[in-house]
């Protein structure tokens, strides 16, 4: 461009033209080598590392290049020379020095990513772990917590289950022992050989029954404890209807089945009473053995049950095992103590990710601000962002450059 301007001026004026161009004649060409030096590349991983760390300093330096030859046509025309190319040398200063902080901050900052990455891996890691073995342990602690209930005492859960499942046992057994006798009344009574759900009848009725058995001598019991006579005499006169009752439809049935194989073996016919006498005796060796076993412990459980009353023998107080902390709780709190770490780390980067190239782009702005106010804007280097300066505090400070001293 220069060159065409000159060409187009009279020859006695391309001397002058020519000499007076002279400072920055020489600039457009550097500037074209330079820039294609800084942004291309024979090497194809090198072009972004180029543009990444080398653009703007080499920007930087155009721009300080093209205000400190400009500034050479406003010496003849400025007060305070020597301050002013005093000033301009301390930029240049300040320009090499705003580039090596920018290199340094990059690889500053590249370690600092580094370093929150890994972090974040070994948070993560960490809370992982914290999962898995929560996940693992979990059946270890319902057992040990199931056996510690079970230890400590309490409700008597193991002995109304017991009574529970002997009550269906029985139920089961004399449910199959009476249908044939049951299921020849009704037939009588209805005229239909059918009867499909019998069994399952005799089944739900005999299981309470059982269940009530059970609580008559629990009841008997207690009077007995208290020694209250009158009710003693009541629970028995219960007692033996109610091992009348079962004595004669529950056992005699079940005694009836076994008198063939008895008299086969034995060779003794047995009658009314004998088979009397014998489920008499089954019925006091079954109610005995199970009694002392578990009903005793699960028949008050369950009458507290469906009483929605609270058993005596229930303390409510402290375990004798202290709380353990859960897993999750304790991944959650290294979250939670990570949230601070996690607001200084994003402080860092930020600073670390802004502030060098905020010291290379106000190197820059000092050269403009010195090639029309005689002063520099900024003082660099910058030590963190609040040094930087809102736009309000930076326009109030060239107001005062503008004013004269």
């Amino acid at each position: 461009m220069l060159t065409e301007l000159e060409q187009a001026l009279p020859d006695h004026w391309r001397g002058v033209f020519h000499a007076a161009c002279a400072p920055i004649a020489w600039l457009i060409p550097f500037q074209q080598t330079l820039l294609n030096w800084a942004w291309t590349s024979d090497i194809a991983g090198l072009t972004p590392l180029k543009w990444f760390f080398l653009i703007l300093p080499t920007v930087c330096v155009l721009i300080g290049l093209w205000c400190s030859m400009l500034a050479i046509y406003t010496l003849p025309f400025r007060s305070g020379r020597i301050r002013f190319v005093t000033a301009l040398f301390v930029l240049w200063w300040d320009a090499a020095r705003a580039s090596w902080l920018f290199w340094a901050g990059m690889a500053r900052l590249l370690f600092l990513i580094f370093g929150a990455f890994w972090g974040l891996i070994r948070l993560i890691a960490a809370v992982v772990q914290e999962v898995v073995l929560s996940v693992f342990d979990i059946p270890g602690k319902l057992g040990g917590k199931i056996a510690s209930n079970f230890l400590q005492g309490g409700i008597p859960w193991i002995a109304v289950v017991l009574t529970m499942l002997w009550a269906t046992l029985e139920g089961l057994i004399f449910s199959y022992i009476l249908s044939p006798t049951i299921s020849e009344i009704l037939s009588n009574l209805t005229g239909s050989e059918s009867h499909r759900y019998l069994t399952a009848f005799l089944f739900a009725m005999l299981v309470p029954m059982i269940l009530g058995s059970f609580a008559c001598m629990h009841v008997l019991v207690d009077a007995v404890k208290s020694r209250s006579f009158t009710q003693i005499v009541q629970m028995l006169f219960v007692e033996v209807l109610v091992m009348g009752f079962e004595v004669l439809f529950f056992y005699r049935e079940l005694v009836d089945s076994l008198t063939p194989w008895i008299s086969q073996q034995t060779g003794m016919q047995m009658g009314l009473l004998t088979v009397l006498g014998i489920s008499v005796c089954g019925w006091i060796g079954v109610r005995g053995m199970t009694w002392f076993l578990f009903a005793r412990y699960g028949t008050p459980t369950l009458l507290a049950f469906i009483a929605r009353q609270r058993l005596a023998e229930e303390v409510i107080g402290p375990t004798a095992s202290l709380p353990v902390e859960s897993r999750w709780e304790k991944a959650l709190q290294k979250l939670k103590e990570e949230h601070l770490w996690f607001q200084e780390r994003a402080q860092g980067l930020l600073e670390a990710a802004i502030l060098p190239a905020f010291q290379v782009f106000a190197a820059a702005i000092n050269f403009c601000v010195l090639l029309f106010l005689s002063k520099p804007l900024f003082n660099l280097p910058f030590k963190n962002l609040g040094e930087v300066g809102e736009t309000k505090a930076l326009l109030h400070q060239i107001d005062v450059l503008w004013r004269p001293a």
